[in-house]
């Protein structure tokens, strides 16, 4: 009677999933810079990215683990106008 059912693990993943999902669909940020070129853009945001990382914190990749404010802030502090789209 303590183990869970295959059945019951599938149902818990699910619904895991959709938190991790209405986690996930707040909008995404836009990092706006005049004249930065693509690839200085790749630069900064891999580097505040590297910054933002929080290995303790669930997530499928190092974006879904990344402190969203700590990024924000980073690429703020190198000149980029930072806002949420939609």
């Amino acid at each position: 009677m303590g183990s869970m059912t295959s059945r019951a693990r599938v149902r818990l993943s699910a619904l895991a999933l959709v938190f991790v999902a209405a986690g996930c669909s707040g909008g995404e940020w836009i990092y706006e810079k005049p004249g930065v070129s693509p690839a200085r853009f790749d630069q900064d945001l891999a580097q505040c990215q590297r910054e933002a990382d929080r290995p303790s914190t669930l997530g499928l990749t190092r974006a879904d683990r990344a402190d969203q404010e700590v990024l924000r802030r980073c690429m703020e502090r190198r000149g980029y106008q930072v806002r949420r789209s939609g």
